[in-house]
């Protein structure tokens, strides 16, 4: 089953890397997840300034790469992991707002 970190790595808009305001976290139902929309879009900022994901292969090496990278707090960063662990059950593409929704937690 696919993360939460596979669809922001395979996952691009206008041939272009999702941008953090691009990507919704929500249930089953379509109700965004607004904890861990955030948590994700904070994420995806900082990987987007601090990380080449050309180089970044998995959860783990990213969260290293953003350990090394950044001044953020090993508490920060577990965060981080969690989120990107969240398993992913659907995809919906928003096309008119430019956004990708990940479905979680069904």
């Amino acid at each position: 089953m696919l993360n939460v970190f596979d669809i922001i790595k395979l996952t691009q808009i206008d041939h272009k890397e999702v941008d953090s305001n691009q990507v919704v976290v929500t249930d089953g139902n379509g109700k965004p997840n607004a904890v861990l929309t955030e948590l994700l879009n904070d994420v995806v900022g900082n990987m987007r300034i601090f990380i080449n994901m050309d180089q970044i292969y998995s959860v783990d090496e990213l969260t290293e790469a953003l350990a090394t990278h950044t001044p953020l707090p090993t508490d920060v960063l577990d965060e981080y992991e969690k989120v990107l662990r969240e398993p992913i059950y659907n995809i919906n593409f928003v096309p008119k707002r430019g956004q990708v929704e990940l479905v979680v937690g069904e």
